[in-house]
């Protein structure tokens, strides 16, 4: 019930942001960058990380209002690209002093974003993508402060990056739960399925919880990952691949509009590719 009404409080939220407001932030954060990529100043993830943001709540605003134009899909595809790069530049920064009470801080927040990613790049079906988000999602999962974290999240991205190049592994000892059900009822029809896929999306909107009460960080908190069920979206593109029918997902994510859309793009953008040339 909390994650529900979670889900209902983003939901109202996003469909009543001030778009002013909204542009005021992104403007702010290009502007920052255009400094740090002048020389006249330094450049912080954070402030790619912001662009992403700001990008995905533009792109709910309207979608959610029912209107998703070109403009909004684009945000979206946008956000989660500059997600991407953002979060590449932070682990870079994190490799480069990995003992840094800070940078372990910050990773434990977001180390979950790869795994979200990966999905991303197996429905853009960009395999080069994919090889270097699962090369970060196993970067992370090797970081020993972080094995107690609840990881089956992020040890199915694997699974399925690995199912859907054509790999054996044996990822599958490393999932519990719901994923777990998932993987042993894979070539299961619909009645099975659904019900566990219903499961899924119940656990993506736990992670959409922030409080005092959580033991560990929450997985999905930024957008554009909050209103984007990509983990059953890959679940249904992997089981079609091999023959086995999609499967319609009856729960309040999936009704969303944001959870429609199902196929994304590469945009292109002048400002990430100086950012990706100058910093990765």
């Amino acid at each position: 019930m909390k994650a529900l009404n979670e889900l209902n409080k983003l939901l109202k939220a996003y469909t009543r942001y001030s778009i002013e407001s909204l542009e005021n932030s992104l403007k702010f954060d290009i502007e920052h960058i255009a400094d740090a990529l002048e020389g006249s100043d330094i450049l912080f993830p954070h402030h790619v990380i912001g662009i992403s943001i700001s990008l995905a709540q533009m792109a709910f605003l309207k979608i959610e209002n029912k209107d998703p134009d070109i403009d909004a899909l684009n945000n979206l595809n946008l956000a989660l690209m500059y997600a991407e790069v953002g979060r590449e530049f932070q682990l870079k920064e994190f490799k480069k002093n990995p003992l840094d009470k800070m940078n372990i801080h910050e990773l434990k927040g977001y180390f979950s974003e790869f795994s979200a990613l990966l999905f991303w790049a197996i429905l853009l079906n960009n395999k080069n993508l994919a090889k270097k988000l699962a090369g970060q999602v196993e970067f992370c999962l090797q970081q020993e402060f972080i094995s107690n974290f609840p990881l089956s999240y992020n040890y199915f991205s694997l699974w399925a990056y690995y199912k859907w190049i054509n790999e054996v592994t044996l990822l599958e000892t490393k999932i519990d739960g719901k994923f777990k059900d998932v993987i042993d009822n894979w070539s299961c029809n619909s009645v099975r399925i659904e019900p566990l896929l219903v499961d899924i999306a119940n656990l993506h909107c736990e992670e959409l919880i922030d409080n005092d009460i959580r033991k560990y960080p929450p997985k999905l908190i930024r957008p554009p990952f909050t209103l984007l069920p990509l983990e059953i979206h890959v679940i249904n593109k992997l089981r079609v691949g091999e023959g086995l029918e999609e499967i319609y997902v009856s729960h309040p994510l999936m009704k969303t509009f944001s959870a429609q859309v199902k196929e994304f793009k590469i945009v292109e953008n002048d400002l990430l590719e100086k950012i990706q040339i100058n910093y990765l």
